[in-house]
């Protein structure tokens, strides 16, 4: 009689059986035996034939998937190993590794896409209609410096359907007019106005009318290479400034720094700002120091003409509620003699200090949240 067919669990599969089942191909399992990573049940002596368990299917299934996202094949064996000995949380923990690996690195990736599309705009940029004006390396690079802190950090990303995009707020607005380069940065819970004046203006192209600013939203990236430029150089070395609608270049100290504008309408800046953060000003010398870490929100109180902390438990007592850590970062790029306007719980606070920039911050609720 013929010996009865062995049960699915028992008996051996081909090479050929599992390629089928799980994805993988007969010369990739050659391999993958070969490293260690997933070994026949059973190899013949005499011809080679693997021979594999019913039970490998599923690692096999596994290691196909892993290896198609890219899975260092020393993580992919400990994933297999950990599966099979029942062990799913501690391979779903080296799983979610990997996959925020793949997060950061697309982040990386774009933002070297960004600079590189920045490099090929500096090789070949048109000149059309635009506004040239000239400053000082030292001014733009202060300007520059003093609302980098404000730019929202991490990819653009899009506001709600039918909703402002914010994609812009990861660039730097730089507005161009007669007497002066603002630079204005804003992640919508903060924004920081900085200036350089101009020390000189020439028409390239179509007339700009006079008294019109000219903006553009610029990439944080070719910011921060401008403002390391500058900061190389002398102070009062002249940077000329070519801003049209589609580019923006700089020329500092014979180097040319150009990009393609950031698309998209930058918020209304000046609704925020209102009448100037030169109204009421406080001093908040010392203030800096003072501030907690690791609370989520601190509050401000005006007393003798100073900016003071309020009682940590008494919420009803201060003037207005901010974040502290937005706060030191806006008192850090205000110089030794800043003062603060607070003009109630829900109007922005203002902050001034003896460089040519303000900043204002919103206002946060008792439990740190933003209205």
């Amino acid at each position: 009689m013929p010996a009865p067919a062995a049960s699915e669990p028992d008996r051996l599969l081909t090479i050929g059986e599992v390629a089928r089942r799980s994805g993988l191909t007969a010369s990739a399992l050659r391999f993958y035996d070969r490293e260690g990573v997933l070994v026949p049940a059973d190899v013949d002596a005499l011809t080679g034939y693997r021979r594999y368990a019913v039970s490998q299917v599923r690692a096999a299934r596994l290691l196909a998937s892993l290896r198609r996202v890219g899975m260092p094949l020393a993580e992919v064996a400990l994933v297999l190993d950990e599966d099979a000995r029942g062990a799913s949380g501690a391979a779903a923990d080296v799983v979610a590794a990997h996959e925020q690996r793949l997060v950061d690195g697309l982040a990386d990736a774009r933002a070297e896409i960004r600079r590189t599309l920045a490099l090929l705009a500096e090789r070949d940029r048109a000149v059309g209609a635009s506004r040239r004006v000239t400053v000082r390396a030292g001014e733009l690079a202060a300007a520059i410096g003093s609302v980098r802190f404000a730019v929202a950090p991490g990819e653009p990303v899009a506001g709600a359907p039918g909703g402002p995009d914010l994609s812009v707020l990861t660039g730097m607005l730089v507005e161009v007019g007669d007497g002066e380069v603002r630079c204005v940065a804003s992640d919508r819970y903060r924004l920081a106005v900085g200036w350089a004046p101009v020390v000189g203006s020439s028409v390239v192209g179509s007339s700009v009318p006079v008294g019109d600013r000219l903006t553009a939203v610029v990439p944080v990236d070719w910011a921060d290479r401008v403002a390391d430029a500058c900061r190389d150089c002398e102070d009062d070395t002249e940077v000329d400034l070519d801003v049209t609608a589609e580019q923006v270049g700089a020329s500092v100290g014979g180097e040319l720094f150009a990009t393609a504008v950031v698309p998209g309408s930058f918020p209304d800046y000046r609704a925020v700002v209102g009448g100037g953060p030169d109204r009421g000003a406080a001093d908040a010398g010392g203030l800096r120091s003072q501030l907690p870490i690791g609370t989520e929100s601190v509050g401000l109180v005006v007393l003798d003409g100073r900016v003071q902390l309020a009682p940590p438990d008494d919420d009803a007592v201060a003037d207005v509620l901010v974040d502290p850590t937005f706060l030191q970062e806006a008192l850090a790029v205000a110089g030794t003699r800043p003062t603060l306007v607070l003009d109630g719980p829900h109007r922005p606070l203002a902050i001034r200090g003896d460089g040519a920039g303000f900043s204002v911050l919103m206002p946060v609720a008792p439990d740190g949240v933003r209205p």
